[in-house]
Parts: structure tokens; sequence; C-alpha cells
């Protein structure tokens, strides 16, 4: 079954008192044009904030095409647990796409990207980088957009993530395995950030500095990963809740 996005102004009461959808531009096209789907066949409809609605196709137009809600549902396919990818940017940039597309269809709800010390400076295009989350989300049946933020700097990091609960950064020199310290069912409606490094890892000053603000150094194995690697292992394990 394929899924689409909605916002709210898509939704309206049709004669009879059911919910209607209407799907208008790139949606509606590649609805209809690209994946012909016929009246009368199931789809899904996702506002992107965890609502989604099963919807039955029943009328195409050129300019939209109508669904009616037939069922809905809260976080489809979410993890419990909600958790934030930090991950340093990565050149070329198409390393740091290649993650946060897995990472998405993984489940995680938001990007923290950012500039260490071991970093290379780029350009990067964050409309870009949405558009390749929703299109991820989509495939993967997600009901969340996840949030992209451009940080900045390690310290920018860790303001943003000031309030979370649980915080981990990953070092290669250290002897705790992620598993170890995975949060506890009481904390799954709290937040989660995980910080990989850029190629070379973080440097040792940075995840000491890490640390003195509550960030827990794990690994992740004795395997050496490249860092988009590692946010993709991170995310799946995370995404078990």
């Amino acid at each position: 079954m394929e899924q689409f996005v909605f916002s709210d102004e898509n939704v309206s009461i049709g004669p009879d008192g059911k919910r209607l959808v209407t799907m208008e531009g790139e949606e509606n096209f590649h609805m209809v044009r690209v994946l012909r789907v016929k009246t009368g066949e199931k789809v899904l409809a996702t506002d992107g904030l965890g609502r989604t609605f099963l919807c039955v196709l029943k009328e195409v137009r050129r300019e939209f095409s109508v669904c009616e809600v037939i069922d809905e549902s809260r976080d489809l396919n979410a993890s419990r647990l909600k958790y934030s990818i930090g991950l340093a940017v990565l050149k070329p940039v198409s390393k740091l796409e290649w993650a946060l597309e897995k990472c998405t269809e993984l489940g995680a709800r938001q990007f923290l990207l950012f500039y260490s010390e071991r970093s290379e400076r780029t350009n990067l295009r964050i409309e870009r980088l949405r558009n390749i989350a929703v299109s991820a989300m989509k495939q993967s049946l997600q009901s969340h957009f996840p949030e992209i933020v451009l940080a900045g700097s390690l310290a920018d990091v860790v303001a943003r993530s000031a309030d979370y609960n649980v915080k981990f950064v990953f070092h290669e020199k250290s002897d705790c395995l992620l598993a170890g310290g995975l949060p506890h069912d009481s904390d799954v409606d709290k937040w989660t950030v995980a910080l990989i490094g850029p190629e070379g890892g973080f440097t040792e000053r940075e995840v000491a500095a890490l640390a003195e603000r509550g960030y827990e150094p794990r690994s992740l194995g004795s395997a050496r990963l490249r860092s988009e690697t590692a946010a993709v292992k991170v995310a799946s394990l995370l995404s078990t809740y």
C-alpha cells in the first residue's frame, strides 16, 4: 500500500458526514499519474505529525483526487522511543544523505547536524535533505516528519538537547556497548540523543567535554565503522523500542 502526505486544510466532511482527504499538486500527480492508483484502491495518508488515515480513492480528476477516510491511527510504525541522531556533517554530502534516508526509514524523529574538530566544511542544501527525509518517511510508512536542524557546532547541539533524558556520544575508545545503556521502558516517552562524529571520530577533548554535560560515552563494538554506517546501526538499535 502506498502512502501520501496531506495537511489539515485538505481534510473536509462530505455530504454523508464522512471525512474526505483531497490530494493536490505533486502528491496527486504521484498517486494517479506515476503509481496509477485506481478508484476503489486503498492508500495511506499521513500528516507527518503522527496521524495516519486509511483511505479509499473515490474520485480522480486532473487537478486533484478525493479519498474517503475509513480508519485512523496514531504513530503508525513509530518506535515508542523518540530519538534524535546527532551526526557530524560528512563529505561528500551523499554519505550524509544516505544516512539520513536510512535513519528516517528506521524511525529517527530528529537530526542534529553539526561540525566538530575533524569535520570538513561543505555546503548543505537543507531543503534537499528535507525532501529526502519525506520520501523515506513515505516509503517506509512512518508517520512523523523528522526535524532536520543544522546545529552548527557541538555547543549548539548541547544547548538544543539540554532537556533530553538520555544522551550518548559514540567513541572508539569507549569500552561500554550501547546495549548496556539503552533507556528503560519508563523513559520511552522522553527524548534520547545519540551523537556520531565525522570520519576519524570525535577527539578525546570533545568526548570529555560532552561527558561533563551528561553524554555517556558508548561503543558499537570492535569493528571500525564509517560514520554513516554507525548512524544507521545506532538508529537500528534504538528503533527496536
